[in-house]
């Protein structure tokens, strides 16, 4: 019985000797280069590893890990390793991991052994393959559902125009005398205009729709400003609709085009300035900047670009010996909306929900490597 024993002993002694290779590689590494090659072995086989650099000093580092994280053999600036032998207790994947950190390449060759445990393990397949699991989680969540809606009444404070006018406002309306061009006083004047101030609130709004002018010299200029004045009064008397009452503020909303201009008398040169500094300048003779100009016996005209502040008006007399008196009105037309709060009685159709405890299943798949047998 003794002698049998030992006869067994003897043989698994034996066949514990005979090395099966698994892998003769070679491993090429570039600068910060990591590869992995990947085998199954069996419960109880022991694991014989060489590695020979080829090219270059070392390598940085080599692992052996038993698959997802025990470390087996750890080395660092390896030049070589000859007959590391590693028993392996647990069958599953194993992971030989390489990595340089050299500006050059290394080039080291790679041996794998394995001394299966028993006769049988011999044959093992030290391949691996890929296997897909399925972790199944359920997950509490909370649904609001509409079970119906319900009527609520409530108010509503809306505001609403309520009336539009139209307000003509005479901004200026003066007779200036200008002197003549050899007389001792200075042949040119200039009148300031001041745009109305819009008074907006809460419930009223204003907003300058335009202004519009006249400039007429000496009694010629007055008689043809009156023939305008009438007729506009005739065009009101017989039209229900008309909503303004002066040449100028008809000319203002764009309902009038045209003026009748004397075609005798004296004329005057004007000119609309900005500010009172070029408004100096044109006192003094100086190069000054201007938004428009214009000389006549009479003149008209409207502006919707200028809203507000103010401006100036400079008068000029070229006539050599004779003063003049030119008639300058300046006429603004605004609009003017009055809102007011009106409340109303309001319904509405609110949903109504209540809240729902469920759950979700939520399959979560990951692919794995597992040994092919």
């Amino acid at each position: 019985m003794f002698l049998k024993s030992l006869f067994i002993l003897v043989i698994n002694l034996t066949f514990s000797q005979e090395p099966i290779l698994v892998t003769e590689s070679t491993i090429i590494l570039d600068l910060d280069e990591s590869k992995e090659i990947y085998f199954s072995f069996a419960e109880g086989d022991e694991i014989i590893f060489d590695m020979e650099m080829v090219k270059g000093k070392h390598i940085k580092e080599i692992e052996i890990i038993e698959m997802p994280s025990n470390t087996l053999l750890t080395e660092f600036k390896t030049k070589g390793i000859s007959d590391k032998r590693i028993q392996i207790r647990n069958k599953g994947i194993y992971k030989f991991r390489f990595y340089s950190s050299s500006l050059t390449r290394r080039v080291c060759k790679v041996k794998i052994h394995r001394i299966p445990a028993s006769e049988t393990d011999k044959t093992f397949n030290t391949n691996w393959k890929w296997e897909t699991r399925r972790d199944t989680t359920y997950i509490q969540y909370q649904e609001d559902s509409l079970v119906g809606y319900q009527t609520l009444k409530y108010k509503e404070t809306v505001k609403e125009l309520k009336d539009t006018k139209i307000e003509e406002i005479m901004l200026f309306e003066k007779s200036q005398k200008v002197h003549s061009f050899y007389n001792e006083n200075v042949s040119k004047a200039y009148l300031k205009v001041d745009l109305p101030f819009l008074n907006n609130t809460q419930l009223r709004k204003e907003t300058l729709i335009a202004w519009s002018y006249w400039i007429g010299v000496g009694q010629e200029g007055q008689e043809a400003y009156k023939r305008n004045l009438k007729l506009v009064s005739d065009v009101a008397g017989k039209a229900a609709n008309i909503y303004y009452r002066t040449p100028l503020a008809g000319l203002a909303v764009g309902a009038i085009s045209d003026f009748f201009i004397p075609q005798t008398g004296e004329d005057v040169a004007y000119y609309f300035i900005r500010d009172f500094q070029n408004t100096q300048k044109f006192m003094s003779g100086q190069q000054f900047y201007l938004m428009d100009q214009g000389k006549g016996k009479a003149a008209y005209g409207r502006n919707d670009k200028l809203k507000q502040g103010s401006f100036y008006i400079g008068l000029a007399n070229d006539n050599e010996f004779r003063g003049i008196d030119v008639d300058v009105k300046v006429l603004a037309v605004k609009e003017i909306k009055i809102y007011e709060n009106i409340t109303y009685d309001r319904e509405k159709e609110q949903p109504q929900y209540v809240t729902l405890n469920k759950t979700r299943m939520h399959i979560n798949e990951t692919k794995i490597r597992v040994p092919v047998e």
